[in-house]
C-alpha cells in the first residue's frame, strides 16, 4: 500500500510539473513575441548575446548544488535540514562572489567576449539575479528532494508571470528610447521575476517550518554536496561556454563576411530570437519524454535477467516517440516558415533560416533523447566528452561557413545541424557500446517518415493560398493526414510502461 501511494505521488508530481512547464514555456514564448514586435529583432539579437554570458556566470554561482541537494535530501531524510543549511550557505557565498566579480569584470567581459558592447547596461542590470537565483536554488533543491513539487510549480509560475508582466510593461514604456535602455528593461523584469519566485519559496519554507540556521557546518556534508554537484557543473559549463562562444562568433563572422555591427546583430536576432525560438517549441513534448526516460533506463539496468530486453524495448520506444512527435513538427515549420515568422514575430526574413534548421531539427531532439539514455546508464563523463566534441564541431563550422558571404547566417544554421547530427551519432554509439542492445532504426524511422511523406504530398496538392487562415487549415489537414497514416501503419499504439 505504501509503495502504491508513493507511485501515485510521483505520477501526480510529474503531471503537475509538466503542466507548469507548459504554462511557463508558453508564457515565455508569448513574451518573446511581444518583445520582437515591440523592440525589434535587433534588440532580440542583443538579448541573445547577453544570455549565454549570464548563463555561464549562473552555472558557476550555482555549483550544481540544487541537484545535489535534491539527491542527498531524498536519500538521507533524517539529515535533510542539515544538508539544506549547508547548501544554502554555500550558495549564498558563491552567488555573492560571482555577482561581485561580475560587476568588477563587466567591462572586461563585454569588451572581450561579446561582439556588441551595447549590451553593457543590460548585463549589469541582470547581475543581481545571479545572487537571487543562487539563493532560490537551495530551496528548490530541498523541495525537490522532499517531493513537494507543488511548491516548485507555484514558484516557477509566479516568477515567470511577474517577469512577463514587468517586461512587457517596461518594453512598451521604453520602446521609444535607445535600444540599450529598452533592452535593459528586460533585465529589470528578470530580476523582479526571480525575486518574486524566491519570496514564494521563502513563504512556503516558513509555513513548512524549514530550519534556516542552528546546525554547525560540517565538512562531510560540504564534501557530499560538492561530490554530487561539481560533475554536473562541468557538463553545464561546457554547454554554457559553447553558447557564449556561439553568440560571440556568429555576429563576428557575419561582420567578417561584410555586414556591419548593427546588421550582424539584427541577423543574429533573426537566427537566435526568431528561428531557434520556433524550432524549440516541440521541446515541450520531448522534455516530458526525457524526464521519463532517465529513471526507466536506470530501473531496467537493475533488473536481472530480463533487464537487458526491457532496456532495449524502452530505448527503442524512446527514440520512436521522439521521431514520431518531432518529425511532423519539423515538416510544419518547413512548410509554413514564412507564415510563422511573419505572423508570430513580424520577421519574415527569418524564414530561410527556420526552413534550413527544420531540415535537421529532428536530430536535436534525438540527441537530447540519447543524452537522457546515457544519463540513465550512468555515463555522465562520456556524455560530457560528447558534448565537448559536439561544441568543437559547432564552433568550427560557424567559423568556416558563416564567414562565407554567399552563406552568411545560413552557414551558422548548417553548422548547428552538423553539430546536432554529430552529437546524436556519438551518443548513440556509446549507448550501443555500453548497453549491448539493438536499435530498431528501420521500424523507428520508417513509419513516421512514411506518414510525413503523406502529409508532404497533401501540402503539395492542397491550395494553401496567401492568408494565414488558409495556411492554418492546410496545416490542420496535414496533421490529420499524418496521424491517420501513422495509425494505419501501426505507429500509434499504447505500450506497457
Amino acid at each position: 500500500m505504501l509503495g502504491e501511494r508513493a507511485k501515485q505521488g510521483l505520477l501526480y508530481g510529474t503531471a503537475l510539473l509538466l503542466a507548469s512547464n507548459i504554462f511557463v514555456k508558453g508564457l515565455g514564448f508569448f513574451y518573446r513575441i511581444v518583445l520582437v514586435r515591440t523592440l525589434g529583432v535587433e534588440a532580440m539579437g542583443l538579448i541573445e548575446m547577453v544570455t549565454p554570458l549570464f548563463s555561464l556566470l549562473l552555472v558557476v554561482g550555482g555549483l550544481g548544488v540544487q541537484p545535489a541537494l535534491s539527491q542527498l535530501i531524498a536519500a538521507r531524510r533524517s539529515k535533510r535540514d542539515a544538508y539544506f543549511q549547508t547548501g544554502l550557505r554555500l550558495l549564498l557565498l558563491s552567488g555573492l562572489l560571482v555577482t561581485a566579480l561580475g560587476y568588477m569584470l563587466s567591462a572586461f567581459l563585454i569588451r572581450n567576449f561579446v561582439p556588441d558592447t551595447r549590451i553593457y547596461l543590460c548585463f549589469k542590470l541582470l547581475l543581481p539575479a545571479i545572487f537571487i537565483i543562487s539563493a532560490a536554488s537551495a530551496y528548490r533543491g530541498y523541495f525537490q528532494g522532499v517531493r513537494q513539487v507543488s511548491t516548485l510549480a507555484l514558484s516557477q509560475n509566479v516568477e515567470q508571470l511577474l517577469r512577463v508582466v514587468c517586461g512587457i510593461w517596461l518594453a512598451k514604456l521604453l520602446c521609444d528610447r535607445s535600444v540599450e535602455i529598452a533592452v535593459g528593461a528586460t533585465s529589470v523584469a528578470t530580476v523582479c521575476g526571480e525575486t518574486a519566485g524566491l519570496l514564494c519559496l521563502l513563504i512556503c519554507a516558513r509555513r513548512g517550518r524549514l530550519r534556516h540556521r542552528g546546525a554547525a557546518l560540517r565538512s562531510s556534508q560540504l564534501r557530499d554536496i560538492l561530490s554530487f554537484g561539481l560533475p554536473t557543473t562541468g557538463g553545464r559549463l561546457v554547454s554554457s561556454i559553447v553558447l557564449m562562444l556561439q553568440a560571440f562568433l556568429i555576429p563576428l563572422s557575419l561582420q567578417a563576411a561584410g555586414w556591419d555591427t548593427r546588421a550582424a546583430t539584427e541577423i543574429y536576432g533573426r537566427f537566435a530570437g526568431v528561428a531557434m525560438s520556433l524550432l524549440h517549441l516541440p521541446g515541450v513534448f520531448t522534455a516530458a519524454l526525457t524526464v521519463s526516460v532517465l529513471p526507466a533506463v536506470a530501473e531496467s539496468m537493475s533488473r536481472d535477467p530480463q533487464g537487458r530486453l526491457l532496456l532495449q524495448r524502452r530505448v527503442n520506444d524512446a527514440f520512436e516517440a521522439a521521431v514520431t512527435f518531432t518529425l511532423p513538427c519539423m515538416l510544419l515549420l518547413y512548410c509554413f516558415a514564412e507564415q510563422l515568422c511573419a505572423a508570430v514575430f513580424t520577421a519574415p526574413l527569418a524564414a530561410p533560416i527556420l526552413r534550413l534548421l527544420a531540415i535537421g531539427g529532428v536530430f536535436l531532439y534525438l540527441q537530447i533523447t540519447a543524452a537522457s539514455v546515457l544519463q540513465g546508464l550512468g555515463a555522465a563523463r562520456i556524455l560530457l566528452l560528447n558534448n565537448i566534441i559536439g561544441g568543437v564541431i559547432l564552433l568550427a563550422g560557424v567559423l568556416l561557413l558563416t564567414t562565407l558571404p554567399q552563406l552568411g547566417i545560413l552557414g551558422a544554421a548548417i553548422a548547428v545541424i552538423v553539430a546536432w547530427c554529430g552529437g546524436f551519432i556519438l551518443n548513440c554509439a556509446q549507448i550501443l557500446r555500453i548497453a549491448h542492445i539493438r536499435i530498431r532504426w528501420w521500424q523507428t524511422l520508417l513509419r513516421p517518415a512514411a506518414a510525413v511523406a503523406a502529409a508532404l504530398t497533401a501540402w503539395l496538392l492542397l491550395p494553401s493560398g496567401q492568408s494565414n487562415t488558409a495556411a492554418l487549415l492546410v496545416a490542420a489537414m496535414m496533421a490529420a493526414v499524418y496521424a491517420l497514416t501513422l495509425f494505419a501503419l501501426g505507429g500509434l499504439r499504447l505500450k506497457r510502461p
